[in-house]
């Protein structure tokens, strides 16, 4: 009897800590694969463009120094794996180039477009980012006085999950580049929270659940500093979400697809189009009347002299 109560007592403390140590090992081994594969993702060449899109064609010149060109709209590009466009195939699909032509389209001018992202930035690399579109002459407000937008979109948090520091950290960063760039250089800053990172393919359990507190954690954070900063926030999470996430991020879950490229800069450019009050113009006569009044007696309308109107001109 009693050496039976030995065993059950053995067991039953036994099999907890054997869980707890094979838990934590299997954790290690996760969180070391994970900061690898960032690692090498920090690595790889991303395009850092410097043009001038053009509003029509929605093709991009090399970006030069001009006195001219400082009163038109001006997009700089900020942060990590999430802007700095891996893996599109193409500079016109990277974000930078999509959100431009967007603004350029939303605004009807030429967009300045500068993009100093680069994969798996962290915190501390951003406060050089900064610096570097403060710096460069090409982005500088106007000295006429023009109020031509100026927007600043900034993505930073995934680097400082995988390698974490303390949210002291993190969080004064973040308020120190919102007004730098709001103060020195004029910009509406857009920050893009950190995604839930538990949601993402090719994250397994127990790293999942460890990833999900602490993104929400940080994101809520972040959607915090940017409001209490003047800045605007807008959420990866929900940008991302809905039934075809997995084809929204890569295969690996660090960075967006070609289709979630497309589908956040569509989000920053809806964002700037709310914080424009840009107007919205319908063509007449593209909504129907429910009951169209009759008019007997009306005379039948003069015929046309030239040829008949193209109903796709009419509509566009």
């Amino acid at each position: 009897m009693r050496r039976t109560t030995k065993w059950g007592l053995a067991l039953g403390v036994g099999m907890p800590a054997l869980a707890l140590a094979l838990g934590t090992v299997q954790l290690r081994l996760q969180s070391a694969r994970l900061r690898t594969a960032v690692e090498q993702d920090g690595r790889r060449p991303v395009p850092q463009p410097a043009l001038r899109v053009d509003r029509s064609t929605g093709r991009g010149i090399p970006l030069v120094e001009s006195r001219a060109d400082e009163d038109l709209p001006a997009v700089a590009v900020l942060g990590d794996s999430w802007v700095a466009g891996l893996d599109v195939g193409s500079r016109r699909r990277t974000q930078g180039m999509l959100i431009a032509r967007g603004v350029a389209r939303l605004i009807g001018e030429d967009v300045r477009l500068r993009v100093v992202a680069a994969p798996s930035a962290g915190a501390d690399d951003l406060l050089g980012q900064v610096s570097a579109v403060l710096t460069d002459r090409r982005m500088r407000r106007s000295r006429t006085g023009g109020g031509e937008p100026r927007y600043a979109v900034v993505s930073m948090g995934t680097a400082d999950l995988v390698h974490p520091i303390s949210g002291t950290i993190g969080l004064p960063v973040l308020s120190t580049v919102i007004n730098r760039l709001q103060r020195e250089g004029g910009y509406r800053v857009i920050v893009l929270t950190v995604p839930n990172l538990g949601l993402l393919p090719s994250i397994g359990r127990p790293l999942r659940d460890v990833l999900r507190r602490s993104s929400r954690v940080l994101s809520g954070s972040q959607w915090l500093t940017a409001v209490s900063t003047g800045a605007l926030p807008v959420s990866l999470n929900q940008t991302l979400a809905g039934t075809t996430r997995i084809g929204l991020v890569s295969a690996g879950g660090r960075y967006p697809s070609v289709l979630g490229c497309a589908q956040l800069a569509a989000a920053i450019v809806r964002r700037i189009a709310e914080d424009l009050a840009a107007p919205v113009s319908i063509a007449p006569g593209t909504e129907p009347t429910a009951h169209p009044a009759a008019e007997p007696d009306a005379p039948p309308p003069p015929a046309s002299a030239g040829p008949a109107a193209d109903p796709e001109e009419l509509s566009a």
